[in-house]
Protein backbone atom coordinates (compact mmCIF):
# COMPACT_ATOMS: atom_id res chain seq x y z
CA UNK A 1 0.00 0.00 0.00
CA UNK A 2 1.81 3.08 -1.32
CA UNK A 3 -0.47 5.38 0.82
CA UNK A 4 0.96 3.40 4.14
CA UNK A 5 4.38 3.28 2.87
CA UNK A 6 4.23 7.21 2.42
CA UNK A 7 2.70 8.32 5.25
CA UNK A 8 4.90 5.94 7.79
CA UNK A 9 8.24 7.32 6.00
CA UNK A 10 7.21 10.69 6.13
CA UNK A 11 5.73 10.64 10.13
CA UNK A 12 9.42 8.16 10.97
CA UNK A 13 11.80 10.90 8.98
CA UNK A 14 10.49 13.54 10.89
CA UNK A 15 10.43 11.98 14.35
CA UNK A 16 14.01 10.82 13.29
CA UNK A 17 15.29 14.30 12.63
CA UNK A 18 13.60 15.61 15.35
CA UNK A 19 15.83 12.91 18.11
CA UNK A 20 18.94 13.96 15.70
CA UNK A 21 18.24 17.87 16.47
CA UNK A 22 18.30 16.76 20.31
CA UNK A 23 21.20 15.45 19.99
CA UNK A 24 23.03 18.26 17.83
CA UNK A 25 22.24 20.34 20.49
CA UNK A 26 23.81 18.17 23.36
CA UNK A 27 26.81 18.65 21.04
CA UNK A 28 26.40 22.33 20.83
CA UNK A 29 26.70 22.64 24.56
CA UNK A 30 30.53 20.98 24.57
CA UNK A 31 31.30 22.60 21.46
CA UNK A 32 30.18 26.12 22.39
CA UNK A 33 32.99 26.88 24.89
CA UNK A 34 35.38 25.90 21.75
CA UNK A 35 34.03 29.04 19.78
CA UNK A 36 33.36 26.76 16.94
CA UNK A 37 29.70 28.56 15.44
CA UNK A 38 30.55 28.00 12.32
CA UNK A 39 31.40 23.83 12.25
CA UNK A 40 27.94 23.77 14.77
CA UNK A 41 26.09 25.53 11.99
CA UNK A 42 27.40 23.08 9.13
CA UNK A 43 26.85 20.16 11.33
CA UNK A 44 23.00 21.34 11.46
CA UNK A 45 23.15 20.56 7.67
CA UNK A 46 23.53 16.68 8.73
CA UNK A 47 20.30 17.33 11.02
CA UNK A 48 18.24 18.52 8.00
CA UNK A 49 19.33 16.22 5.67
CA UNK A 50 18.27 13.24 7.67
CA UNK A 51 14.58 14.90 7.89
CA UNK A 52 14.46 13.77 3.88
CA UNK A 53 17.28 11.33 3.02
CA UNK A 54 14.79 8.36 3.74
CA UNK A 55 18.28 5.68 4.16
CA UNK A 56 18.16 3.49 6.86
CA UNK A 57 19.23 -0.08 7.67
CA UNK A 58 17.28 -3.42 7.89
CA UNK A 59 16.91 -2.99 12.02
CA UNK A 60 16.93 0.57 13.32
CA UNK A 61 15.16 1.89 16.33
CA UNK A 62 12.32 3.75 14.22
CA UNK A 63 11.86 0.28 11.91
CA UNK A 64 11.65 -1.45 14.76
CA UNK A 65 8.95 0.63 16.93
CA UNK A 66 6.96 1.18 13.05
CA UNK A 67 6.96 -2.51 13.02
CA UNK A 68 6.00 -3.08 16.72
CA UNK A 69 2.37 -1.21 16.21
CA UNK A 70 1.37 -2.13 12.86
CA UNK A 71 -0.81 -4.27 14.55
CA UNK A 72 -2.22 -2.29 17.28
CA UNK A 73 -5.69 -1.37 17.25
CA UNK A 74 -5.06 2.64 16.42
CA UNK A 75 -2.89 1.33 13.61
CA UNK A 76 -5.61 -0.36 12.12
CA UNK A 77 -8.15 2.26 12.53
CA UNK A 78 -5.67 4.60 10.18
CA UNK A 79 -4.58 1.57 7.62
CA UNK A 80 -7.37 -0.66 7.78
CA UNK A 81 -7.00 -4.19 8.83
CA UNK A 82 -3.75 -6.30 8.12
CA UNK A 83 -6.27 -8.57 5.20
CA UNK A 84 -7.43 -5.05 3.95
CA UNK A 85 -3.43 -3.47 3.61
CA UNK A 86 -2.16 -7.12 1.96
CA UNK A 87 -5.08 -8.85 0.30
CA UNK A 88 -4.44 -11.90 -1.46
CA UNK A 89 -6.73 -10.81 -3.78
CA UNK A 90 -8.68 -7.54 -4.36
CA UNK A 91 -11.71 -7.15 -2.19
CA UNK A 92 -14.30 -5.26 -2.78
CA UNK A 93 -17.82 -6.30 -3.15
CA UNK A 94 -18.49 -10.28 -2.50
CA UNK A 95 -16.88 -12.18 -4.74
CA UNK A 96 -17.15 -15.91 -5.49
CA UNK A 97 -14.44 -17.77 -6.47
CA UNK A 98 -14.91 -21.45 -6.89
CA UNK A 99 -16.33 -23.28 -3.60
CA UNK A 100 -15.48 -20.38 -1.93
CA UNK A 101 -16.99 -17.06 -0.74
CA UNK A 102 -15.02 -14.23 -0.20
CA UNK A 103 -16.28 -11.98 1.86
CA UNK A 104 -15.22 -8.02 1.13
CA UNK A 105 -14.87 -5.18 3.32
CA UNK A 106 -16.35 -1.51 2.94
CA UNK A 107 -14.07 -0.18 5.63
CA UNK A 108 -11.99 2.75 4.64
CA UNK A 109 -9.28 3.80 6.29
CA UNK A 110 -8.18 7.56 7.41
CA UNK A 111 -4.80 7.14 5.59
CA UNK A 112 -5.39 8.39 2.20
CA UNK A 113 -7.00 10.95 3.73
CA UNK A 114 -4.17 12.14 6.10
CA UNK A 115 -1.94 12.07 3.03
CA UNK A 116 -4.27 14.02 0.61
CA UNK A 117 -4.33 16.97 3.36
CA UNK A 118 -0.47 16.75 4.30
CA UNK A 119 0.07 17.02 0.48
CA UNK A 120 -2.69 20.07 -0.11
CA UNK A 121 -1.10 21.64 2.58
CA UNK A 122 2.60 21.29 1.80
CA UNK A 123 1.83 22.57 -1.95
CA UNK A 124 0.89 25.60 -0.71
CA UNK A 125 3.05 26.54 1.56
CA UNK A 126 5.94 26.19 -1.08
CA UNK A 127 3.76 28.24 -3.27
CA UNK A 128 3.15 30.85 -0.72
CA UNK A 129 6.94 30.75 0.38
CA UNK A 130 7.99 31.60 -3.47
CA UNK A 131 5.25 33.98 -3.78
CA UNK A 132 6.19 35.67 -0.99
CA UNK A 133 9.77 35.65 -2.06
CA UNK A 134 9.10 36.99 -5.38
CA UNK A 135 7.00 40.11 -3.95
CA UNK A 136 9.66 40.91 -1.47
CA UNK A 137 12.17 40.87 -4.62
CA UNK A 138 9.67 43.00 -6.88
CA UNK A 139 9.09 45.52 -4.19
CA UNK A 140 12.58 45.94 -3.46
CA UNK A 141 13.68 46.14 -7.36
CA UNK A 142 11.23 48.89 -8.08
CA UNK A 143 12.59 50.88 -5.83
CA UNK A 144 16.56 50.41 -5.83
CA UNK A 145 19.06 52.83 -6.92
CA UNK A 146 22.35 50.78 -8.18
CA UNK A 147 25.26 52.21 -6.04
CA UNK A 148 27.89 53.99 -8.58
CA UNK A 149 29.88 55.87 -5.95
CA UNK A 150 33.83 54.17 -6.81
CA UNK A 151 34.74 54.51 -3.34
CA UNK A 152 31.87 51.99 -2.83
CA UNK A 153 32.57 49.97 -5.68
CA UNK A 154 36.34 49.96 -5.24
CA UNK A 155 36.02 48.30 -1.35
CA UNK A 156 33.97 45.92 -2.94
CA UNK A 157 35.99 44.49 -5.10
CA UNK A 158 39.00 44.50 -2.57
CA UNK A 159 36.96 42.54 -0.38
CA UNK A 160 36.19 40.39 -2.94
CA UNK A 161 39.43 39.57 -4.22
CA UNK A 162 40.33 39.15 -0.39
CA UNK A 163 37.91 35.87 -0.26
CA UNK A 164 38.70 34.97 -3.94
CA UNK A 165 35.16 35.80 -5.46
CA UNK A 166 35.29 36.49 -9.08
CA UNK A 167 31.60 36.18 -9.88
CA UNK A 168 29.89 40.20 -10.22
CA UNK A 169 27.78 41.33 -7.44
CA UNK A 170 25.79 44.37 -8.15
CA UNK A 171 25.21 47.09 -5.33
CA UNK A 172 21.90 49.00 -4.52
CA UNK A 173 20.25 51.15 -2.14
CA UNK A 174 16.56 51.31 -1.32
CA UNK A 175 15.20 53.35 1.95
CA UNK A 176 12.57 49.97 2.04
CA UNK A 177 14.82 47.64 4.00
CA UNK A 178 15.79 48.35 7.43
CA UNK A 179 19.08 46.39 7.28
CA UNK A 180 21.13 45.48 4.19
CA UNK A 181 20.96 41.96 2.75
CA UNK A 182 21.87 39.62 0.12
CA UNK A 183 19.20 38.95 -2.83
CA UNK A 184 19.06 36.42 -5.34
CA UNK A 185 19.31 32.59 -5.87
CA UNK A 186 20.88 32.83 -9.31
CA UNK A 187 22.54 36.08 -9.26
CA UNK A 188 22.82 37.83 -6.21
CA UNK A 189 22.90 41.67 -5.23
CA UNK A 190 23.79 43.14 -1.73
CA UNK A 191 20.84 46.24 -0.95
CA UNK A 192 21.77 48.74 1.23
CA UNK A 193 19.02 51.16 3.09
CA UNK A 194 21.39 54.22 2.18
CA UNK A 195 24.80 54.96 1.26
CA UNK A 196 25.98 57.76 4.13
CA UNK A 197 27.83 55.20 5.69
CA UNK A 198 31.51 55.37 6.94
CA UNK A 199 34.20 53.57 5.03
CA UNK A 200 34.42 51.14 8.37
CA UNK A 201 30.57 50.36 8.51
CA UNK A 202 30.63 49.91 4.79
CA UNK A 203 33.39 47.56 5.03
CA UNK A 204 31.81 45.64 7.93
CA UNK A 205 28.37 45.42 6.06
CA UNK A 206 29.96 44.25 2.94
CA UNK A 207 32.70 41.64 4.12
CA UNK A 208 29.42 40.18 6.20
CA UNK A 209 27.15 40.13 3.04
CA UNK A 210 30.00 38.84 1.11
CA UNK A 211 31.04 35.74 3.89
CA UNK A 212 27.17 34.90 3.66
CA UNK A 213 27.22 34.70 -0.62
CA UNK A 214 30.67 32.12 0.25
CA UNK A 215 29.27 30.38 2.46
CA UNK A 216 25.83 30.09 -0.04
CA UNK A 217 23.65 30.65 2.88
CA UNK A 218 20.80 31.58 0.59
CA UNK A 219 20.48 27.82 -0.27
CA UNK A 220 20.90 26.43 3.02
CA UNK A 221 17.74 28.98 3.62
CA UNK A 222 15.81 27.60 0.90
CA UNK A 223 16.72 24.14 2.02
CA UNK A 224 15.17 24.78 5.78
CA UNK A 225 12.12 26.49 4.03
CA UNK A 226 11.48 23.43 2.07
CA UNK A 227 11.75 21.00 4.93
CA UNK A 228 9.42 23.30 7.13
CA UNK A 229 6.92 23.60 4.09
CA UNK A 230 7.17 19.00 3.95
CA UNK A 231 6.77 18.65 7.91
CA UNK A 232 4.82 21.51 8.28
CA UNK A 233 3.01 19.54 10.90
CA UNK A 234 6.11 18.95 13.17
CA UNK A 235 6.64 22.04 15.54
CA UNK A 236 10.40 21.22 16.22
CA UNK A 237 10.78 22.04 12.87
CA UNK A 238 9.79 25.80 13.33
CA UNK A 239 12.42 25.55 16.27
CA UNK A 240 14.89 24.18 13.93
CA UNK A 241 14.56 27.38 11.82
CA UNK A 242 14.67 29.92 14.11
CA UNK A 243 18.01 28.07 15.62
CA UNK A 244 19.29 27.79 11.85
CA UNK A 245 18.92 31.63 11.26
CA UNK A 246 20.39 32.36 14.57
CA UNK A 247 23.31 30.39 13.89
CA UNK A 248 23.88 31.21 10.32
CA UNK A 249 24.21 34.91 11.31
CA UNK A 250 26.97 33.52 14.14
CA UNK A 251 28.54 31.38 11.61
CA UNK A 252 28.66 34.76 9.50
CA UNK A 253 30.20 36.70 11.81
CA UNK A 254 32.91 34.28 12.92
CA UNK A 255 34.05 33.71 9.71
CA UNK A 256 33.68 37.57 8.58
CA UNK A 257 36.16 38.62 11.85
CA UNK A 258 38.42 35.92 11.85
CA UNK A 259 41.14 37.57 10.60
CA UNK A 260 40.14 41.06 11.67
CA UNK A 261 42.24 43.15 13.81
CA UNK A 262 40.96 43.84 17.43
CA UNK A 263 40.12 47.93 16.16
CA UNK A 264 38.16 46.16 13.06
CA UNK A 265 35.97 43.77 15.45
CA UNK A 266 35.17 46.91 17.45
CA UNK A 267 33.90 48.73 13.97
CA UNK A 268 32.15 45.47 13.02
CA UNK A 269 30.49 45.67 16.57
CA UNK A 270 29.74 49.16 16.03
CA UNK A 271 27.91 48.67 12.52
CA UNK A 272 25.61 45.76 14.14
CA UNK A 273 24.30 48.13 17.11
CA UNK A 274 23.94 51.46 14.85
CA UNK A 275 22.23 49.12 11.69
CA UNK A 276 19.06 48.27 14.38
CA UNK A 277 17.89 52.44 13.92
CA UNK A 278 17.70 52.47 10.84
CA UNK A 279 13.43 52.47 9.92
CA UNK A 280 12.45 50.37 6.92
CA UNK A 281 9.16 50.14 5.58
CA UNK A 282 9.18 46.46 4.60
CA UNK A 283 10.11 43.39 6.70
CA UNK A 284 9.55 40.76 5.13
CA UNK A 285 13.18 38.47 3.92
CA UNK A 286 12.28 34.93 3.01
CA UNK A 287 15.02 33.19 2.26
CA UNK A 288 17.20 36.23 2.16
CA UNK A 289 20.41 36.91 4.01
CA UNK A 290 20.81 40.37 5.93
CA UNK A 291 23.04 41.97 8.57
CA UNK A 292 20.82 41.12 11.71
CA UNK A 293 17.25 39.80 11.96
CA UNK A 294 16.60 40.04 15.65
CA UNK A 295 18.23 42.82 17.05
CA UNK A 296 17.30 41.01 20.91
CA UNK A 297 20.62 39.06 19.42
CA UNK A 298 22.91 41.69 18.80
CA UNK A 299 24.42 41.23 22.43
CA UNK A 300 24.60 37.68 21.66
CA UNK A 301 26.45 38.28 18.33
CA UNK A 302 28.91 40.33 19.82
CA UNK A 303 29.93 37.69 22.87
CA UNK A 304 29.96 35.09 19.95
CA UNK A 305 32.08 37.03 18.13
CA UNK A 306 34.51 38.24 21.26
CA UNK A 307 34.88 34.54 22.28
CA UNK A 308 35.65 33.84 18.85
CA UNK A 309 38.88 36.02 18.77
CA UNK A 310 40.12 34.07 21.96
CA UNK A 311 39.22 30.17 20.69
CA UNK A 312 40.66 28.21 18.02
CA UNK A 313 38.31 25.85 15.51
CA UNK A 314 38.10 22.69 16.95
CA UNK A 315 40.72 20.05 16.57
CA UNK A 316 40.59 17.45 14.00
CA UNK A 317 39.87 14.91 15.78
CA UNK A 318 37.10 16.96 17.77
CA UNK A 319 35.66 17.62 14.42
CA UNK A 320 35.90 14.19 13.32
CA UNK A 321 34.08 12.22 16.49
CA UNK A 322 30.97 14.77 16.04
CA UNK A 323 30.44 14.45 12.64
CA UNK A 324 30.56 10.55 13.46
CA UNK A 325 28.21 10.79 16.31
CA UNK A 326 25.84 12.73 14.52
CA UNK A 327 25.65 10.28 11.31
CA UNK A 328 26.03 7.50 13.97
CA UNK A 329 22.74 8.57 15.49
CA UNK A 330 21.07 9.20 11.97
CA UNK A 331 21.99 5.25 10.86
CA UNK A 332 20.72 4.04 14.46
CA UNK A 333 17.61 5.85 14.74
CA UNK A 334 16.94 4.88 10.60
CA UNK A 335 13.14 5.57 9.46
CA UNK A 336 10.50 3.00 8.79
CA UNK A 337 11.33 0.27 6.35
CA UNK A 338 8.52 -2.26 4.53
CA UNK A 339 8.38 -5.69 6.47
CA UNK A 340 7.33 -8.00 3.53
CA UNK A 341 4.09 -9.15 4.40
CA UNK A 342 3.54 -13.28 4.91
CA UNK A 343 0.32 -14.74 3.85
CA UNK A 344 -1.64 -17.27 6.29
CA UNK A 345 -1.41 -21.12 4.93
CA UNK A 346 -5.44 -20.46 3.50
CA UNK A 347 -3.74 -17.06 1.55
CA UNK A 348 -1.16 -18.79 0.42
CA UNK A 349 -3.37 -21.63 -1.32
CA UNK A 350 -5.19 -19.36 -2.90
CA UNK A 351 -2.96 -17.77 -4.31
CA UNK A 352 -1.09 -21.09 -5.69
CA UNK A 353 -4.84 -21.50 -7.04
CA UNK A 354 -5.03 -18.14 -9.08
CA UNK A 355 -0.89 -18.51 -10.64
CA UNK A 356 -1.89 -22.23 -11.49
CA UNK A 357 -5.62 -21.23 -13.52
CA UNK A 358 -5.49 -21.52 -17.04
CA UNK A 359 -9.04 -20.17 -17.32
CA UNK A 360 -9.06 -16.98 -19.43
CA UNK A 361 -12.41 -16.01 -17.33
CA UNK A 362 -13.14 -14.02 -15.08
CA UNK A 363 -12.01 -15.70 -11.54
CA UNK A 364 -14.97 -14.76 -9.66
CA UNK A 365 -18.59 -12.91 -9.95
CA UNK A 366 -20.37 -10.85 -7.55
CA UNK A 367 -22.31 -12.36 -4.90
CA UNK A 368 -25.66 -11.09 -4.27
Amino acid sequence: MIIEKTLNLLISLSISGSILFGIWLIGRHFLKKRGARRFQYYLLLLVLLRFIFPFSPNKSILGTIFSSIESSPFYEIIYGSKEVRNPSVIIGDNVIFKDNIIMGSKDTPFAPYIVYIWLAIAVCLIVQKITKYQSFAKYIKADWQSVDNPDVLDLLSEICEDKKITTPIDIYTTPLVSSPLLLGVRKNYIVLPHENMTQEQLYSILSHEITHYQNKDILYKWFMQFIVCIHWFNPVVYFIEKTMNRECEYACDEATTRYFSKEECYNYGTTLIEMTNNPGTYNEKVASVTLYENTKEIKNRLDAIITSQTHTQPKRSTALLSITVLMFSAIILGAYTPTPSKGTPDQNKLNESITNTSDSKPLGRPFS
